[in-house]
């Protein structure tokens, strides 16, 4: 058995937060069920796996020692351990991790801020040096995008850095796509684009909001908005447009909404990449995906997505799949890839095989 440690566990809303289930459940698959450790959140939710709460850095050490457990996998993004994203507490437990003969596995979900704002200018190099700090420690970094995997082949010495999916946060909905639309009321022939978590990070809210004035005039279209922040998007839709928002966040309203779907549109500013796990929900239920290039771009990408680098050629491409159904199913069947390129399920073999074994 290994530990997984991440401060924020479910029902605390976050990301890494949900993903931290996901990859429990897909290491308990394995048969490498973690011992879960953080510092809030609701232990039952991992049943059967152990999970403790209430725990600082330092207690996650300690609770280690009680399981005698070697390895343990730290999901780390800056702000997740101090408001301010740096957190001397994290520097001595694993410090302490390291005299223990603890094997380390990063999860870098995010390194450190970029300096575009005046306080990040201020607490921006001592992020950079707490990361340097921890990936030092690390016996494996898991990056999902390939410019984290520079700065982590940069800042590590020793360890071993590998590209790994962050993957869906939420399962694959059993509802049967005829049932999730007629709970929708969408009818026969009806084209359903959905744009998921529009609030999340990075989401490029404009690109949608171009897209839905090229669509508005198309009869048979239908945007539905749901997940973290619904009612951010179109909240001065066209004329003409007809728009669904699913304002309920149960992850069974969010998967059977997703089911529903045709399309769905996911443009990033940075560019789409495996950290993306909204994405990769619609990828997961088979949903053709239509996102973005940029700066973080991961190219390899293109064989699950299309990816566009302008609003304009986004807005094409939606408008082409709206009127293309042999279009829509050759994108959707891409989706199939996801399984084997960027499911939890790949970054729960990846540390099984580094970490599962060596106790």
């Amino acid at each position: 058995m290994i530990g997984l440690y991440c401060p924020d566990l479910p029902p605390v809303p976050g990301g890494v937060s949900d993903h931290t289930l996901a990859l429990g459940r897909a290491l308990e698959a394995l048969g490498h069920g973690p011992a879960v450790l953080g510092w809030r959140g609701d232990p039952t939710l991992f049943a059967p796996l152990p999970c403790r709460v209430g725990l600082s850095p330092w207690g996650v050490r300690r609770a280690l020692r009680e399981r005698a457990l070697k390895a343990v996998v730290v999901q780390y993004v800056p702000f997740l351990f101090a408001r301010r994203g740096i957190s001397a507490k994290l520097c001595l437990a694993l410090w302490g991790l390291t005299r223990d003969r603890v094997r380390i596995g990063v999860v870098l979900h995010e390194p450190y801020v970029p300096f575009t704002r005046l306080a990040w200018l201020v607490t921006g190099w001592p992020m950079r040096w707490q990361l340097k700090y921890v990936l030092r420690r690390a016996a494996f970094v898991y990056a999902p995008v390939p410019r984290y995997v520079e700065i982590a082949r940069k800042y590590a010495t020793g360890a071993k850095v590998k590209l790994a999916p962050i993957g869906a946060t939420l399962p694959v909905s059993t509802v049967t796509r005829d049932a999730a639309r007629l709970r929708l009321g969408l009818a026969s022939g009806v084209v359903a684009i959905g744009v998921f978590s529009p609030a999340a990070a990075g989401f490029n809210r404009a690109w949608i909001e171009e897209a839905c004035k090229r669509l508005a005039g198309y009869p048979q279209v239908v945007w539905i908005t749901f997940g973290f922040g619904s009612g951010l998007v179109l909240r001065d839709p066209p004329s003409g447009l007809k728009l669904i928002r699913v304002h309920d966040d149960d992850p069974e309203v969010v998967t059977r909404t997703m089911r529903a779907l045709d399309i769905v549109a996911a443009p990033y500013t940075d560019g789409f990449t495996l950290r993306r796990s909204g994405a990769m929900l619609a990828l997961a239920h088979g949903v053709a995906t239509v996102s973005s290039t940029g700066p973080l771009f991961d190219h390899r990408l293109t064989e699950l997505a299309a990816c566009e680098s302008t609003p304009d050629a986004f807005a094409s491409r939606l408008a082409r799949l709206v009127l293309n159904p042999g279009e829509r199913s050759t994108l959707a069947a891409r989706t199939a890839g996801f399984r084997t390129k960027a499911s939890v399920e790949v970054l729960a073999r990846m540390i099984a095989s580094d970490l599962g074994g060596r106790q």
